[in-house]
């Protein structure tokens, strides 16, 4: 028996466990370009950045290109119109949130909430005037413009998400 507690370390490596320096893989080269983007994009406004907005815009643009030109082939002209529409909604929609929530967390993060509830109360009403107005058999494919909400919204979110999760961002202040 020992009079060590039973999670102490050991204060030393029993025989034969060491590893000859030889023997470990050779660590791969540090990207510092890649280290001094994320640095930037952290330090270019934190969590109130709206960095994001950029490649959430880029994404869409893409996939309403793509789906753009299925519409035409299959709808002509009201598809592509009804595609334009719906990426615009879904654009406008987060863009809106986005700028309202960050300029408000800037300043005063305890009424966030607030203001997103609010900024979302406020486009439910918009998009639906916007629907209300818009004639089911009048110039827009309604189908082609719902499909374009739903698949902007998924490149949206996937676009949001992958830059959160790739942005370096300092929760501690490191100087």
């Amino acid at each position: 028996m020992t009079d060590r507690r039973p999670f102490d370390p050991p204060t030393s490596r029993p025989k034969g466990t060491d590893i000859p320096a030889a023997a470990l893989p050779p660590l791969p080269p540090l990207n510092l370009a890649a280290v001094e983007k994320a640095a930037r994009r952290s330090a270019s406004g934190g969590v109130w950045s709206l960095g994001h907005l950029r490649i959430c815009w880029a994404v869409l643009a893409g996939f309403a290109v793509l789906e753009g030109i299925v519409a035409g082939l299959v709808s002509g002209g009201r598809g592509i119109l009804g595609v334009a529409i719906g990426s615009a909604i879904v654009g406008g929609f987060f863009t809106v949130s986005t700028v309202i929530i960050a300029r408000v967390g800037a300043k005063n993060p305890k009424n966030v909430m607030k203001a997103a509830l609010v900024s979302y109360l406020g486009k439910v009403i918009a998009l639906g005037v916007v629907l209300v107005m818009i004639p089911r058999d009048g110039g827009v494919d309604t189908k082609w413009m719902a499909g374009s909400v739903a698949i902007g919204v998924f490149a949206w979110l996937g676009a949001h998400m992958r830059y959160v999760w790739t942005t370096k961002i300092f929760y501690v202040d490191p100087s």
